[in-house]
């Protein structure tokens, strides 16, 4: 498989007024709308409590498998969303085993939607307990889910939060210590946040190309804000496709500026735009070889 772009669900989120955000309605017009920007993969992230699909039915499951078929589209994978990282660090042993659940659950799901991935942020800072402590948990996460991901040949992205994986080093630390073929890391190319601060996007890229499981993007068409934190995307592709990455490129959100009217066609723009810079960069390495 060569880089293929994807998108999350979540970039459609805020055109949608809660109580109306559900599986059965609004699940289905962010998918209709996916397929209709020209992308061909879907990564799915939704609100928990609404229609994240952590507690779906095996049949809920067929039927979105179906809409999926129906609509020429393919699941990419899942990201855990934002509510249950953190959970692993709480003090009581058994109020962290509802993680390790809810992870499990992410896998067999990604894996029977036929996708590749699934997304975790980490960041194991000591609120309730030690450092030592904090962390020991936060491996024992992925020691627990290391197992059924392999089984089930889904790849956990790790996204390393930066108020403790402060550079490079700390994060192949801990994927050492972790040990799994199939847990890496989720690159994340326009989220400062979740990269070491003190090192460029470049850098940190030579450092753990090897280790990349999954790529995020942010507003990849816009150039000017992509160069204020020294990102230059064809230059990131092309390292990514000489490492030898062959997973996703997944947008992961628009211009919060963008209305909903023009989203849309902001998201077609994008899609045409990601699938160009890939398709060049995959065109110019076949050049390379005749």
């Amino acid at each position: 498989m060569s880089m293929k772009p994807s998108i999350m669900t979540r970039t459609y989120w805020r055109c949608y007024e809660w109580p109306g955000r559900t599986f059965n309605f609004t699940l289905l017009q962010i998918l209709k709308r996916i397929a209709q920007s020209g992308l061909g993969y879907v990564d799915f992230c939704e609100y928990p409590l609404e229609f994240w699909p952590m507690n779906m039915t095996e049949k809920e499951l067929g039927l979105l498998a179906n809409r999926l078929g129906e609509l020429n589209l393919k699941a990419s994978g899942i990201t855990v969303p934002t509510f249950s990282p953190g959970l692993e660090i709480l003090p009581e042993e058994k109020d962290r085993r509802l993680i390790v659940k809810r992870l499990g659950k992410a896998i067999e799901i990604a894996s029977m939607l036929e996708g590749k991935t699934v997304m975790y942020g980490i960041s194991p800072i000591p609120l309730y307990a030690s450092v030592d402590e904090t962390y020991k948990w936060t491996l024992n996460l992925f020691h627990e889910c290391s197992d059924i991901a392999e089984k089930k040949g889904i790849d956990i992205a790790v996204e390393f939060v930066n108020d403790y994986f402060t550079t490079s080093e700390t994060i192949l630390k801990f994927l050492e210590e972790v040990g799994s073929e199939n847990i890496g890391l989720c690159l994340e190319v326009g989220n400062i946040r979740a990269r070491p601060p003190n090192e460029t996007l470049m850098q940190h890229l030579e450092k753990c190309g090897e280790k990349v499981k999954l790529v995020h993007v942010n507003d990849p068409t816009n150039k000017e804000w992509l160069r204020s934190i020294n990102v230059n995307l064809d230059e990131t592709f092309k390292t990514l496709h000489d490492l030898g990455y062959e997973g996703f490129i997944v947008i992961e959100s628009l211009n919060d500026s963008i209305s909903c009217p023009k989203l849309d066609d902001e998201v077609a723009k994008t899609a045409k735009y990601v699938g160009r810079l890939v398709n060049e960069i995959l065109q110019g390495k076949e050049n390379e070889e005749l």
